[in-house]
């Protein structure tokens, strides 16, 4: 599709005059930002390079590459993102913006490398904001957005770097994976290296958003811990690194190695902790990485170490990393179409003054019942103050009490015990003496029998 002259022409203009829009350059290959692959090649086996399906993005924003995007057409969701850590580039602050990013080069090549999150005519090849409204689905992070506190976090942000995902899936991810692979990121580079990290689905579901948006039913994720053999125009070596993924008291693997995590999005279970090598032949693709230990005979041992390394990072549900608000929140309900509107007024990078009012202003029948809510919610921790109070009284009074009663108690009972064997042992001597008598007794007239029995028999004999 193509905007007509006067669409690309406010188009134009309005990139023009917003410096900070995004940028996400669709190429050929990876040359322009092949710094984020090992040895700058990138991931092979993944689709026929000439594929009409697939799209390759070198993600731009505020003139930064930050990542790259391997993107299936057919499903509008990326086949996988590539990345690196550290590379936070950039000196705003990271957010979240209310309306993610969109490709138009994706749909049309004659369109600007500019991306924006609202324009005429996209969507024949994409996802859009709106195939996620009204859906019981978040956007769901590739390139993870905490993985940066900078500009490159908030690049994160597109749709070309999203999947769908469950509220309760994403955050499992984000728990199970992301935040340990962070953890690991900060290690590897105290260490003196530096990660490259390739992030992407598998097992595509017949389900899709609005018909057009596939949900995969597993994430994958590979990195690799190692040195930059080619450092020049490499962009990612100035950066500066986060103190926050950095602690003082990280742990450090001095080695290169390379490792996987595979999840099933539809389960609690952990994730897998597999082999570059074997995430491969699970996926039917070549080298994610261009060595990096894959296929060589001590990558099994590694693997071992870097697993009892996993277990020493201790990832706390109380650590702000991991705090349940800093994961994407779903969509509104309503969907205004507004993603298929230019909007020259509205910064991309802000909230829309709609979906503003909508998080932060209630209705006025919640403003109403507040007061009430809160009367009911005083009663009711009052009550159970009250009913602590008394089970604390009851416990006191059973407790003093139970103090001379009990030593009565065992008193008796010791003194009845005694009483008891005593009449017992009474009453059993003489009968015990009884029954020795007429034991002795009736073995006596047994002997005198025997003995007349016996003198008898002699008698006829004789």
């Amino acid at each position: 599709m193509t905007m007509n002259p006067g669409g690309l022409l406010c188009f134009l203009l309005l990139a023009a005059s917003r410096p900070g829009i995004v940028r996400g350059k669709v190429v050929k290959d990876f040359q322009e930002c092949n710094w984020f692959f090992r040895d700058k090649v990138s991931p092979q086996g993944f689709g026929n390079d000439s594929a009409s399906n697939l799209v390759r993005i070198c993600q731009k924003y505020k003139n930064d590459y930050h990542f790259a995007t391997l993107y299936q057409t057919d499903h509008r969701i990326p086949m996988y993102s590539a990345y690196r850590y550290p590379c936070s580039m950039g000196q705003d602050e990271a957010h979240r913006p209310a309306a993610w990013f969109l490709e138009p080069q994706i749909d049309n090549l004659n369109l600007p490398d500019e991306m924006a999150n609202n324009i005429n005519s996209l969507g024949k090849l994409q996802a859009l904001n709106s195939d996620y409204k009204g859906e019981d689905y978040q956007r769901g992070h590739v390139y993870p957005f905490k993985l940066n506190n900078k500009t490159s976090g908030t690049s994160t942000c597109t749709l070309t770097n999203a999947v769908p995902m469950t509220p309760k899936a994403n955050k499992i991810w984000y728990h199970k994976v992301e935040a340990v692979v962070t953890k690991l990121a900060g290690a590897c580079h105290k260490s003196g290296r530096v990660m490259y990290l390739v992030t992407g689905p598998a097992n595509i579901t017949e389900e899709k958003l609005k018909g057009r948006v596939s949900v995969p039913g597993f994430a994958w994720t590979a990195l690799c811990c190692t040195f930059p053999q080619d450092q020049s125009e490499d962009p990612c070596q100035s950066t500066p690194t986060s103190a926050e993924l950095e602690g003082e008291n990280e742990v450090t693997y001095n080695k290169d190695y390379s490792l996987a995590f595979m999840k099933d999005l539809e389960s609690e279970a952990e994730a897998e902790h597999l082999t570059v090598n074997e995430l491969q032949r699970q996926l039917g693709v070549g080298n994610i990485f261009n060595s990096c230990g894959s296929g060589s005979q001590a990558e099994e041992e590694i693997f071992e170490e870097i697993k009892d390394l996993i277990k020493q990072i201790k990832i706390s549900v109380a650590d702000p990393m991991l705090e349940e608000d800093s994961l994407p929140q779903p969509l509104s309900k309503e969907n205004d179409g507004n993603d298929l509107v230019i909007e020259p007024i509205a910064a991309p990078l802000e909230l829309a003054s709609e979906e503003a009012n909508e998080a932060i202003c209630p209705s006025i029948i919640t403003t109403i019942f507040i007061p009430f809510k809160n009367i009911a919610h005083a009663i009711m921790i009052f009550a159970q103050l009250f009913a602590a109070v008394l089970r604390v009284i009851r416990v006191l009074a059973v407790t003093v009490l139970r103090i001379p009663f009990g030593i009565i108690y065992s008193t008796v009972s010791c003194l009845t015990t005694m009483a008891k064997y005593l009449i017992v042992t009474v009453f059993s001597v003489p009968q015990d003496l009884l029954c020795i008598v007429v034991s002795i007794v009736s073995d006596t007239t047994n002997v005198i029998s025997w003995v007349g029995r016996l003198i008898r028999y002699f008698i006829r004999i004789l």
